[in-house]
C-alpha cells in the first residue's frame, strides 16, 4: 500500500458530486474485493476489467476483508482511487463519490460506431478503449449541439473522456478527436467550428 493512498478514517463529511452506492451482504459469495472494484467501475462508467490500476496495486485489500469481517466497527474505513472517494461500511454498504460529474452517454447510430471502433487509435488496451469513447463522446455531444468549437469539446468533453491523456491539448485533441470526428461522414468542419450535418 502506498504513502499517498493509505486506507484511513474519514475525518470530513462527504463533498458534493457523483455517488454510486452498493451493498455487499457479509453472507455473500462474491469476494468483498470484486464488490468495490464494481462499486468503482460503476461510478466511473468503466467496466470493472477496465479499471488500471486494480485496486490492489492502490489499497491494501487485506484490511478491505478485514474490516467487512468486523460487523462490530461503527467506523468506515475510506481511501482514493484516482478520482474517487471510496467508503466501506462494516455492515457492506460500499459508497463511491466521484470528483467529476458523471459521463454523458456516447448515442450515436451503429454507422458511427463501427467506423470509430475499426478505425486505428493510438495506444494499447485501455488507452484506445478510452479514447473510443472520447471521440464517440465528442460526436454526440456534437449531435446534440448542433455546432461546437474546439474549446466547448474540451470544456465539455475532456473532463469525463480524458482517453488517459493528462491534458487536452496534443494528443487528445489533435491525434484523438478531432481526426476522428472528421471521419464521422455526418460531421462538417468550418473555419473555427464543427457543425454535426446528419438527420
Amino acid at each position: 500500500m502506498s504513502q499517498d493512498d493509505p486506507i484511513r478514517r474519514p475525518d470530513t463529511t462527504e463533498g458534493e458530486g457523483t455517488t454510486h452506492e452498493i451493498h455487499y451482504p457479509p453472507t455473500a459469495d462474491t469476494s468483498p474485493i470484486v464488490a468495490v472494484t464494481t462499486a468503482i467501475a460503476a461510478a466511473r462508467d468503466q467496466a470493472p476489467m477496465d479499471l488500471v490500476p486494480p485496486l490492489e496495486s492502490v489499497v491494501d485489500t487485506d484490511s478491505i476483508r478485514d474490516h467487512l469481517d468486523n460487523e462490530s466497527d461503527d467506523d468506515p474505513l475510506s481511501f482514493r482511487y484516482k478520482d474517487c472517494a471510496v467508503t466501506v461500511h462494516a455492515s457492506g454498504r460500499i459508497v463511491v463519490e466521484t470528483d467529476r460529474p458523471r459521463q454523458p452517454k456516447c448515442d450515436a447510430p451503429e454507422q458511427v460506431r463501427s467506423l470509430i471502433e475499426d478505425r486505428y487509435i493510438p495506444g494499447t488496451g485501455t488507452e484506445q478503449t478510452e479514447r473510443r469513447r472520447a471521440i464517440l463522446a465528442a460526436y454526440a455531444f456534437l449531435r446534440g449541439q448542433g455546432s461546437a468549437r474546439r474549446s466547448d469539446f474540451i470544456r465539455e468533453v475532456y473532463p469525463c473522456y480524458p482517453g488517459e491523456y493528462a491534458i487536452p491539448d496534443g494528443g487528445w485533441w489533435e491525434t484523438v478527436v478531432k481526426p476522428g470526428l472528421g471521419a464521422c461522414p455526418d460531421v462538417a468542419k468550418g473555419n473555427a467550428m464543427w457543425y454535426y450535418v446528419g438527420d
